[in-house]
């Protein structure tokens, strides 16, 4: 009964914002990625084309608080059996809950899971959907340049991010940990965000101050890193030293801590614009924020730039000038070129930078 009801309510009053992303669906897919970026908005706006205008289509939420997870599950096979469904979306999947067996027992030709992690366990063609990006914020929400730029430092790059202050981004927080536990370690995470830090360290730190098994951190350390809600990078040439640590929304340190370090926000800002242009090329060293191997590039995150404060931070790259070709320095509003000890730089402002449909070498 609950089922057939759930078939018959499938959503139509979708959301008027929007991401701007490319999309392919196979018969078989798991879209997955960070809690709050729009992952079920996207799939929804995929089936809404003309495309499938004619497709039976059923879409179930197992967060749905009217269901019973366990005897839907149960039932769950037996129901799309006897039903002629053409595409089946399953958001909020548990892999507890749903065996490999049972997902290839079903006999829906298109199937889409949405999840936080891949489930790499499954013959599904996997789609990780990216953290949104200034560019894409700016399609979404379809304002003046200077007033997204606003926005998006103020409330970061979530979705829905202009609806959470920080007390309700904080609950969010909480929501996402799932448990007190989870969310004290991801509070203290956030709080090494632009650091440079071990896991190691962090675990170190945390038992000093209350009863936490390594198991327990290292496990939740591993779905915050799958789910691509938080980024280690490395340094280069170093595996085994210290990771810099980012997180999907730029703005997370503000929710937790009444101590404001804009650099650090920018930095991390900057951090997600590479990511999603080069994936796992970039690295940082002793005197860079980041580094970029494909382009020769060095990176250095200055929001608010002083000529005799930049000019000394370039004097003290020394080692990186063996395979930097060119620096590349990211402010809120400047905009110079230059020359340091041979080496060219371009000051460059963010949104400059951002709204570019892809990085080219500068120079």
């Amino acid at each position: 009964m609950k089922l057939a009801k759930i078939l018959e309510s499938y959503p139509k009053n979708l959301s008027k914002i929007h991401r701007h992303l490319p999309l392919t669906l196979d018969n078989k897919t798991c879209v997955y990625g960070a809690k709050g970026i729009g992952k079920t908005e996207i799939i929804l706006n995929h089936y809404a084309k003309a495309e499938f205008s004619s497709s039976k289509k059923m879409y179930l939420n197992l967060n749905d608080s009217h269901l019973n997870q366990c005897k839907i599950s149960e039932s769950l096979l037996d129901f799309l059996q006897k039903e002629t469904i053409d595409i089946f979306i399953l958001d909020h999947f548990s892999p507890s809950l749903f065996s490999p067996t049972l997902l290839d027992s079903i006999p829906t030709p298109q199937i889409t899971i949405i999840s936080q992690s891949p489930l790499t366990n499954l013959n599904y063609n996997l789609v990780e959907i990216p953290p949104i990006t200034f560019q894409e914020f700016t399609k979404i929400h379809k304002t003046p340049i200077d007033e997204s730029l606003n926005s998006y430092l103020k409330f970061g790059n979530l979705l829905e991010a202009e609806y959470l202050n920080e007390y309700k981004k904080g609950e969010f927080l909480k929501i996402l940990a799932g448990d007190s536990i989870n969310f004290w370690i991801l509070q203290n995470l956030i709080l090494h965000l632009g650091q440079k830090a071990s896991i190691h360290q962090i675990f170190t730190k945390l038992k000093k101050e209350g009863k936490l098994s390594k198991d327990r951190f290292y496990e939740y350390c591993k779905i915050l890193n799958e789910s691509k809600i938080l980024f280690w990078l490395t340094k280069f040439e170093h595996e085994s030293a210290p990771k810099k640590l980012y997180f999907w929304d730029f703005t997370l340190k503000n929710t937790i801590s009444y101590e404001r370090n804009f650099a650090l926000l920018f930095e991390n800002m900057v951090f997600l614009e590479l990511l999603y242009h080069f994936k796992e090329e970039i690295f940082y060293t002793d005197k860079l924020d980041f580094y970029l191997p494909n382009l020769s590039l060095g990176i250095l995150c200055m929001p608010f730039v002083q000529h005799h404060i930049l000019e000394s931070r370039l004097h003290k790259i020394t080692k990186e000038r063996e395979f930097c070709d060119s620096f590349l320095i990211l402010s809120l509003n400047h905009k110079e070129s230059g020359e340091n000890l041979g080496t060219p730089y371009q000051v460059l402002p963010f949104k400059d930078f951002a709204l570019q449909d892809s990085l080219p070498k500068f120079f």
